[in-house]
This record gives C-alpha cells, sequence and structure tokens, in this order.
C-alpha cells in the first residue's frame, strides 16, 4: 500500500510539474506583449508566434474587431526568410490590413499605414510583430521590439 501510495505522489507531482511549467511559458510568453512591448508602446496589435508555422503564442488585439491571423504571422515570416523584397509589391498584412513597407530584410521589416508603424522582428524560434495606433512615434516602436528581439535571440529563442 505504501508502494502505491508513493506511485500514485510521484505521478501527482510529475502532472504538477509539468502543468507548472506549460502555464507558466505560455504566461511568459504573454507577459511579454503585455510588460515588454505593450506596456511602453501604444499597440493597436502584438503577436508573438512560431517562426515556423506562425503558431501564436501570445497576443494585444486593441479592436475587438481585428483580430491577427496564423495565417498572417506565417506568410509574414515564411516571406522575410525567403524573399523579403516581395513586401515592396505585396505590402504586410496584420490584423487584416496593409501596411506599405518601408524596410525590408531577413530578420526585420518596418511598415506604415497613415501615421500607423507597424514593424515584424524574427529571432531563432519565433516572430515579433507589432503595430501602433495612429500618431505613435515610430522610433519607440522600432526600439522597444527591436531590443526585445535582441534579447529574446541573445537567450536562444
Amino acid at each position: 500500500a505504501a508502494f502505491v501510495g508513493h506511485i500514485w505522489w510521484q505521478l501527482g507531482r510529475t502532472f504538477l510539474h509539468s502543468f507548472r511549467e506549460t502555464c507558466t511559458d505560455k504566461m511568459s510568453w504573454q507577459a511579454y506583449v503585455d510588460n515588454q512591448i505593450c506596456a511602453q508602446v501604444n499597440c493597436k496589435v502584438a503577436a508573438i508566434a512560431g517562426l515556423n508555422d506562425g503558431a501564436i503564442w501570445a497576443k494585444f488585439e486593441k479592436d475587438p474587431s481585428v483580430s491577427v491571423t496564423q495565417q498572417e504571422l506565417k506568410t509574414i515570416a515564411d516571406t522575410m526568410r525567403s524573399n523579403p523584397a516581395g513586401f515592396q509589391e505585396a505590402g504586410i498584412y496584420l490584423g487584416g490590413e496593409k501596411y506599405y513597407t518601408l524596410f525590408a530584410e531577413n530578420a526585420l521589416v518596418r511598415g506604415r499605414k497613415g501615421s500607423a508603424a507597424l514593424i515584424c522582428v524574427a529571432t531563432n524560434t519565433c516572430l515579433l510583430a507589432v503595430a501602433t495606433v495612429e500618431g505613435f512615434p515610430p522610433g519607440q516602436l522600432n526600439t522597444v521590439v527591436e531590443k526585445l528581439g535582441d534579447y529574446l535571440r541573445s537567450n536562444n529563442y
């Protein structure tokens, strides 16, 4: 009976450890969006997604009618990797809106729509995509998101 009790204790402990890691990991990505990006930038939309599949790890959408999709993020990541110059013709779509390309290379894309700014930064494993509300200074957006991208790269993300 003591042995069976020990097995149940061990299984419960393993489950709780795994559950805690999963929740902490998910919450930490949302914390990056909330505390590192949107706390410093007046975001319209912000997302952190997997670089290979565009799967959304965390996001913020100021307006409920605007939705960032996995397909948009995958398209951005794929185009950054294979043909960044393609953004010049096609533009950049985020939250269903088209942004005109100002700068595009493999790890960094910048765009505008009116006075709203957009930046996409690719790290080793993830994509950061952020667009501001109208009138927010693009320089501040670039600084915040590029620094976070550098930090994630330096930590093998």
